[in-house]
């Protein structure tokens, strides 16, 4: 279960533009949140886990980049929890695990996804349901860069650091 080393830096690579789908979902903090209108405006990271493992694994990026990128006030942090595997009866207590571990001023952008996993999982390029994957969107939404792995690595989370200061040059 090794990092995913190829990170896809898609703005130029010419491939056809792609962006975060239109999703109405419930943040842990229990508001309504709409994506990706929640980010309009902003660059923005999604980081997705789609199991357990998964959820470990984006913590462990979700941790990193923020601390890699704290000093870049426009972007936009999102975690997405994908629950719509787990069997209806659990998913409260799931989501009461998660609060438990999620620091308060992280849960009104942490994302509990219930259904559209299939939508996701095209969006992620998904591949393995231990990893955490890890999408960048410009300020209008278009995927610009996506990686997924375990644990971030300094050629990923470098690649989205060059991504995200592209960014801010082309403002």
């Amino acid at each position: 279960m090794g990092l995913a080393l190829t990170v896809m830096v898609l703005a130029s690579a010419g491939v056809s533009a792609q962006s975060i789908p239109h999703t109405e979902a419930e943040t842990l903090s229990g508001k309504k949140i709409v994506l990706p209108d929640a980010a309009a405006g902003h660059p923005a990271m999604f980081i997705i886990g789609f199991s357990r493992a998964g959820g470990d694994s984006s913590g462990r990026w979700g941790k990193e980049l923020r601390k890699e990128l704290s000093g870049n006030t426009d972007l936009r942090f999102f975690s997405i929890a994908i629950l719509q595997d787990a069997p209806k009866l659990m998913r409260g207590m799931i989501k009461h695990g998660m609060r438990g571990g999620i620091p308060k001023t992280e849960q009104d952008w942490f994302i509990v996804l219930e259904r559209d996993e299939d939508v996701w999982k095209k969006l992620a390029d998904f591949s393995d349901p231990n990893d955490a994957y890890v999408v960048l969107t410009d300020s209008h939404g278009t995927i610009r860069c996506r990686t997924h792995g375990n644990t971030p690595d300094a050629q990923p989370v470098n690649a989205l650091k060059n991504e995200i200061a592209q960014l801010a040059s082309n403002k």
